[in-house]
């Protein structure tokens, strides 16, 4: 299987701003809010957290995305 980095990109740009907005996502809330597939968003968060811009953590409610806090 291959993949088109520049749609990956993309897909992290549109997942990243809509995690700025709400402050914290849920998987299936980002599907509904970003309309990407399953696999569109999986490759969307692995490379967002790749670059250090969000975070994936546990909570109470199950597993959520947030932004990375700034560094320096």
């Amino acid at each position: 299987m291959s993949f088109n980095i520049s749609s990956i990109k993309s897909n992290s740009r549109k997942v990243y701003d809509v995690i700025a907005r709400c402050t914290r996502c849920t998987f299936a809330e980002l599907q509904v809010l970003c309309h990407l597939a399953n696999t569109d968003l999986c490759m969307a968060l692995v490379q967002l957290i790749r670059e250090n811009k969000i975070e994936q953590k546990s909570g109470k409610q199950g597993v959520y995305y947030c932004l990375s806090p700034v560094l320096g």
